[in-house]
C-alpha cells in the first residue's frame, strides 16, 4: 500500500494522520475476521481459506487503485479496503497454521523463527520492488504528462518545463501536500507565469502519479493471484473421525 499512501498525501492532500485513518477499515475488518478464520482452519483446513483470502486481497487491491482519481474522498475507498481487509483476515492465521502444522514439537521454536523471518523479509523485498516499479513508472509518466500540459504554457518555457519533470522523476520526490513533482522552476519568472506553471505542475504530478500507480498495483495483484494459485499444492489435511463410544467400549472388552 506504499503507492496508495503516497497518493492519499501527495495527490488528495491528506495529512499523515488523515491518511492513516482513511486506511483504518482495512485493519478493522482484518481484526474482526482473523479470529473466525482461525477457528475455521480447524474445521476445513487452511488451503481453501488461503486461496479465498489471497483472491479477496487481490480483488480489494485492484478495486482500490481502480477507484483512485483526482476528486476521490476517503469514503470512495471504504468498500475496497473492506474487501482487502476481509482477504487479509483470511490469510495470516491459516498461513501460520499451514506452515507449522507438521513441525515436530522439538523444532517449533526454530521453525517459528524462520517463518517470521521469511515473512518480514518478504514484506521488505516486496515493498522495495513496488517502490522501484513506481519510480520507473513515474520516470515515464511524469514527462509524458508534462509534454501534454506544456502546450498551456508560453512557448519559451515549454522545453524547460518538460525537462524539469524528466529530471525530477529520475531524482525522486518528497511526500506531501501540493506536490509539483520536485521540478525546479526557472528563476526570475513573471508572477503570472509562475502561478500558471505551479498550477500546471501540480496537475501534471497528480495525473502522472495516478497513471504510474495503477501499473504498479498490477505487480502486487499478480503476485497475490500467483500465491492464491500456488495454494493448490498445499496438502489437504482431513480431521480424524470421532470414534463412537460404543466402539471404544467394544475395544476395551
Amino acid at each position: 500500500f506504499l503507492p496508495f499512501t503516497i497518493y492519499l498525501q501527495s495527490v488528495l492532500g491528506m495529512s499523515a494522520l488523515a491518511s492513516g485513518l482513511a486506511m483504518a477499515p482495512l485493519s478493522l475488518v482484518s481484526m474482526v475476521v482473523a479470529p473466525f478464520s482461525g477457528r475455521l482452519v480447524d474445521r476445513i483446513g487452511g488451503k481453501y481459506l488461503l486461496m479465498a483470502g489471497l483472491t479477496l486481497f487481490a480483488a480489494g487491491t485492484g478495486l482500490l487503485f481502480w477507484r483512485a482519481s483526482l476528486d476521490s474522498t476517503w469514503q470512495t475507498f471504504v468498500p475496497a479496503l473492506m474487501v482487502a481487509g476481509l482477504g487479509m483476515g483470511c490469510v495470516f492465521a491459516p498461513m501460520t497454521t499451514v506452515a507449522m502444522r507438521d513441525v515436530a514439537p522439538r523444532d517449533t521454536g526454530a521453525a517459528s523463527g524462520v517463518f517470521n523471518t521469511m515473512r518480514q523479509l518478504g514484506a521488505v523485498v516486496g515493498s522495495a520492488i513496488i517502490g522501484a516499479v513506481l519510480q520507473a513508472q513515474l520516470a515515464v509518466d511524469l514527462p509524458a504528462q508534462a509534454s501534454t500540459a506544456a502546450a498551456q504554457l508560453p512557448a519559451p518555457f515549454r522545453d524547460q518545463f518538460v525537462s524539469g519533470f524528466a529530471q525530477a522523476a529520475r531524482a525522486g520526490f518528497q511526500v506531501g501536500v501540493g506536490q509539483t513533482g520536485g521540478a525546479q522552476l526557472p528563476p526570475n519568472l513573471p508572477a503570472q507565469v509562475l502561478v500558471q506553471i505551479q498550477a500546471i505542475a501540480r496537475q501534471v504530478f497528480e495525473l502522472g502519479f495516478i497513471d504510474a500507480m495503477r501499473p504498479t498495483a498490477v505487480v502486487a495483484i499478480v503476485v497475490l493471484l500467483v500465491a492464491a494459485a500456488s495454494c493448490v499444492f498445499i496438502a489437504t489435511v482431513r480431521r480424524p473421525r470421532a470414534v463412537s463410544e460404543a466402539v471404544i467400549v467394544a475395544a476395551a472388552d
